[in-house]
């Protein structure tokens, strides 16, 4: 393993743009299958999941690995489908470089854009591959500009695809396309390098082009320096162009020099096994690991014990006994560790913005009332392969509710509920997160003192601020009231009391400063106030009344002139804030904001009217006020810290809490 380059490459792409297709080729071409897997007949080893064969697309990252030209691939095929973008966020974090996959046919769509804006902000190396030239009706070159002005890339092609005869699609290498070097895409492709290289551009100025293998490198070098983003053409389905892209990903991507001396690893995925348990996805970046070796959690604070190693490998896992620097492998152990935790030292946390936002939350229950015990704890499953689920126990109401990206999810997670624990669950139509802030500026008072030992006495000001602020908190009392350590409790407790408010939902855009307070020198232990903060801030937001702020997408539509009239209709029918259209021969775009609420179904309206040929992409943009009205408004779930002898009861043991989270 020593003398061989590693590399964790992922394959991300806009749902139906072939990445699955293209992961099988890659594994054949390179000699670790034998037979093609495909995903219509349902042998793609990376689609293992019985309900990805049924409905045809990934709803997992599946990881495999091949090796070509002495490096060893470790790549990760990504769901394609928007719902289920947080597993690629989660396989994101864990990259070296990525294979953005676009279908020649369709070109850009709406999710390409969301995909990257993601590999931009992580500054990822990329390599576009322009999939299915075969199609009938393709426009290659239309698609190689419009990638470039809609994603704002400069593109330089490595092959080319000569589509004279479409039933016969052929690949031209870069240094053999002395005949095709007037073509839109190669000429482009000259003019991006020549602001790129200065030299090159007099050579370019003068129609000096004759050498192309100098050109390549000189291209190449640009590649690898991120002014320039390599493309490659080709067919999964008829294999053209795998032999190229696997060439391209192993002479390309920078390489990692060195990795930490300590240890040092991520754990990007968890998922549980009917056989193994608990299984961690993680990649090393550190030392070598090995199996019974101790490790730190930085989530848990304390040192776990590694029980087994095990290694994907073409779709199951084999056990080994120790995971190199740099390796993707998979661990056993007794603790809890859970997905983004962090083993060893280092600063390994993922700190950019996320493609999954969820804005839409639904309400679970078994079909049968005596699985409800057995629900929750395959909830509870489900929650820990998944956070973005943000599980909530309500064990008061009976109750059990998720945050979810769309109705597809909410389908696979139905199916798998069946699968896995033979559970037949109802989800109710899906409804909007709302968040909450103050409405005006008000005091809350609290004083805990009784029964003793106990003692917090505090006044908030709890005060509204600007949109998209945040929470706010300040002390303004003087250390000999209260001294630090208690501070300290205060601010460990306001997220926790703000997680609902007045009307059932998370508070935000506000500021809470602590005015007035004392401790008692034999009575107050931290604890005291851990357990005051909630009533006191509860208490101010109270007095003071909260409005509702619901989410908005930010939206950007492209399509066909001819639909720019039945397209504004749909928009101010749905009070959305348009910006001027732009007009682009007979396209345009127009962009704007629009509420959740509003557009949540609207992207099956547009595609009936675009006949599926419009692209509509939208975007989580913050939150607006809006009006409050009984429909909106959710009761408090669990002990509500206004209710002060029942949470303070709570608080103290004397009763199991109603909420478990």
């Amino acid at each position: 393993m020593s003398d061989k380059t590693i590399l964790t490459i992922g394959i991300i792409a806009h749902v139906d743009a072939g990445k699955t297709s293209i992961t099988e080729s890659l594994l054949h071409y390179s000699g670790a299958t034998t037979a093609l897997g495909s995903v219509d007949k349902g042998s793609a080893i990376t689609d293992d999941l019985a309900m990805e064969q049924r409905r045809g697309i990934s709803i997992k990252a599946s990881f495999v690995n091949f090796s070509w030209n002495n490096t060893l691939f470790q790549l990760v095929d990504t769901p394609g489908h928007i719902d289920f973008a947080a597993e690629v966020d989660r396989s994101l974090s864990i990259l070296d470089a990525v294979i953005l996959v676009v279908s020649a046919k369709e070109g850009v769509q709406a999710h390409t854009i969301n995909l990257w804006e993601s590999l931009v902000e992580r500054k990822l190396p990329v390599l576009i591959f322009f999939n299915k030239i075969d199609r009938d009706g393709v426009d290659i070159e239309s698609v190689f500009l419009d990638f470039q002005k809609d994603l704002g890339a400069k593109l330089f092609a490595l092959n080319y695809p000569d589509l004279s005869i479409p039933q016969s699609p052929e690949l031209v290498e870069f240094t053999n396309c002395e005949n095709y070097i007037d073509s839109i895409i190669l000429d482009n492709s000259m003019e991006n390098l020549a602001e790129c290289d200065e030299k090159f551009l007099e050579q370019y100025i003068d129609g000096e082009i004759t050498n192309l293998e100098q050109v390549l490198e000189k291209g190449k070098h640009h590649i690898r320096s991120g002014t320039l983003y390599p493309a490659l053409f080709g067919s999964a389905k008829l294999g053209l162009g795998i032999t190229d892209l696997l060439d391209s990903i192993s002479s390309l991507v920078p390489i990692q020099k060195s990795y930490y001396a300590s240890v040092a690893a991520k754990v990007f995925k968890v998922q549980f096994d009917d056989k193994k348990g608990r299984l961690a996805y993680i990649k090393s970046y550190g030392r070598l690991l090995k199996s019974k070796d101790l490790i730190h959690s930085q989530d848990l604070d304390k040192d776990v014990k590694i029980n087994q190693i095990l290694k994907p490998k073409l779709g199951s896992l084999v056990q080994c006994s120790e995971l190199h620097p740099g390796e993707i492998g998979v661990i056993t152990t007794s603790e809890l560790i859970r997905s983004g935790d962090v083993l060893g030292s280092e600063n390994l946390t993922d700190k950019y913005s996320k493609i999954s936002n969820a804005v839409l939350g639904v309400q679970v229950m078994a079909k049968d009332e005596k699985d409800y015990q057995k629900l929750g704890d395959a909830l509870e499953i489900l929650n820990i392969e998944d956070p973005k689920l943000d599980f909530k126990w309500f064990k008061d109401e009976k109750e059990f509710h998720l945050k979810i990206l769309g109705p597809i999810q909410t389908e696979v997670l139905k199916e798998n509920l069946l699968e896995r624990w033979a559970i037949e669950a109802e989800f109710q139509t899906p409804k909007i997160i709302y968040k909450e802030t103050p409405s005006q500026s008000a005091e809350g008072y609290v004083r805990y003192w009784m029964p003793k030992p106990c003692w917090a006495i505090m006044t908030f000001l709890v005060e509204p601020t600007s949109l998209g602020t945040g929470v706010l908190f300040t002390s303004k009392v003087r250390t000999s009231d209260i001294s630090t350590k208690y501070i300290n409790e205060v601010k460990r407790a306001i997220p926790w009391a703000l997680k609902q408010g007045i009307h059932g939902y998370e508070v935000t855009d506000l500021s809470i400063t602590l005015i007035e307070g004392s401790e008692h020198t034999d009575h107050s232990n931290p604890g005291d106030f851990l357990l005051a903060t909630p009533m006191g801030v509860l208490r101010g937001l109270e007095n003071a009344g909260t409005d509702l702020l619901e989410p908005m997408y930010a939206f950007e539509i492209k399509a066909n002139q001819d639909l720019l009239g039945a397209i504004s209709s749909d928009l101010n029918q749905m009070n959305a804030q348009i910006d001027s259209p732009v007009f682009d021969t007979d396209t345009f775009t127009i962009s704007g904001r629009v509420s959740v609420a509003n557009a949540m179904n609207y992207s099956i309206k547009f595609n009936a009217t675009t006949s599926g040929k419009g692209r509509l992409k939208l975007s989580l943009d913050g939150y607006e006020q809006t009006n409050t009205t009984p429909d909106k408004i959710r009761s408090y779930k669990g002990v509500s810290p206004l209710n002060e002898s029942q949470w303070i009861l709570h608080m103290r043991g004397a009763f199991k809490a109603d909420e478990r989270c």
